[in-house]
């Protein structure tokens, strides 16, 4: 018995299956197939398709209206990355741009050692030179004067080594504030081969970047601006509403193409339809299953019957051997009560009985 019902599980989970293909053969029969005009249908398929038809275009708006949200926000991930990108690529240009500045403003920094800047030039970078170039100019007359090898030196030329430090930075600044007035042509840039390219190269790529910053932030922001309520949030329930009208949709094509199916199996251009056909071995596997689980069913039920038949002989047979001592305890009785009667003759005569009476 055992066997037989794990023949059955085994037959209903293959009918579980077939459902499945069923349902799915169905929905592909409600989504593609194309009426002929020589084949009326009746109005239950003509209703069914006109509530597919509407549960399609209900899923088809809440599917742009998904893909709209998530566009956007596809537009504002890519243009927060691009931006990132782009600032990235702004610190590493400020990278370049201190050596070039570096360059401009030591050349400056000689000029301006030598008086040989023009008025514009040493107006903009005397406020940055002046006390450095006075402190340097007293520390080296001062060690110049001082005693080799003494303290005095020592400490001079120590004060003379951290202001040349401080001076990179200072030649920076004043290369930066040159280079942006648009200045560079008071120096001899030609002195340096190749310093008027790369200056112009920064130059222009700065402008790029920051021109293509400005664009990306600027409509980053207005994206923002044009959203009351937080895009994540509307895109999942956009999401949720296209998921419903997708399992509507599919449902509808499902029970259309049943439909369908129940008209166009009897007509003779069925075989012209690959679905139709599908459904109908699928149909007739199903059948034959469950035909196979009623058989096996009924061998089943005939085994248990069986077994109750065996059960209930069983008793019978105690039964009767309960009936049969029960008969001979009758018929013990009833030979006890006869010799107690006789007794009771003997012992009482029945005409002094009579006479009595």
């Amino acid at each position: 018995m055992a066997d037989l019902q794990r023949e059955i599980l085994q037959k209903k989970r293959q009918i579980s299956h077939h459902l499945e293909d069923l349902s799915s053969l169905y929905g592909e029969l409600g989504r593609t197939y194309v009426p002929l005009d020589d084949h009326p249908f009746t109005y239950i398929i003509q209703e069914k398709e006109r509530r597919y038809a509407e549960a399609c275009q209900t899923y088809e708006e809440a599917k742009h209206s998904y893909e709209q949200i998530a566009g956007y926000i596809r537009q504002i991930e890519d243009r927060s990355r691009k931006i990132g990108e782009i600032q990235r690529d702004i610190v590493n240009l400020a990278k370049e741009e201190q050596q070039v500045h570096a360059q401009l403003g030591a050349m400056a920094w000689e000029a301006y050692g030598f008086n040989t800047l023009s008025g514009r030039s040493y107006r903009l970078c005397d406020p940055i030179f002046h006390e450095h170039y006075q402190l340097t100019a007293k520390l080296t007359k001062a060690s110049a004067r001082q005693k080799p090898r003494s303290v005095a030196r020592m400490v001079t030329l120590r004060r003379l080594s951290r202001s040349r430090h401080k001076l990179e930075s200072l030649l920076i600044q004043a290369g930066e504030r040159l280079a942006k007035a648009g200045w560079e042509e008071d120096l001899a840039l030609e002195r340096v081969p190749g310093l008027q390219e790369e200056l112009g190269r920064v130059r222009t790529l700065r402008d790029a970047l920051t021109e293509e910053l400005e664009v990306h932030q600027s409509a980053v922001a207005r994206l923002k601006s044009e959203e009351t309520t937080s895009p994540e949030a509307r895109l999942e329930v956009s999401r949720r509403h296209m998921s419903e009208a997708e399992t509507e949709s599919q449902g509808r094509a499902v029970e259309y193409g049943m439909a369908l199916y129940e008209q166009l199996a009897g007509h003779s251009q069925a075989s012209a339809v690959p679905q139709v056909f599908q459904v109908t071995l699928h149909r007739k596997r199903i059948q034959r299953l469950e035909e196979e689980i009623q058989q096996l069913g009924n061998l089943i039920e005939a085994e248990e019957l069986r077994a109750q038949i065996l059960l209930e002989s069983r008793r019978v047979v105690h039964l009767r051997s309960q009936m049969e001592g029960i008969g001979r305890q009758i018929a013990q009785l009833d030979a006890s009560i006869l010799e107690k009667q006789r007794k009771i003759d003997t012992l009482v005569p029945q005409k002094d009985e009579d006479s009595h009476e």
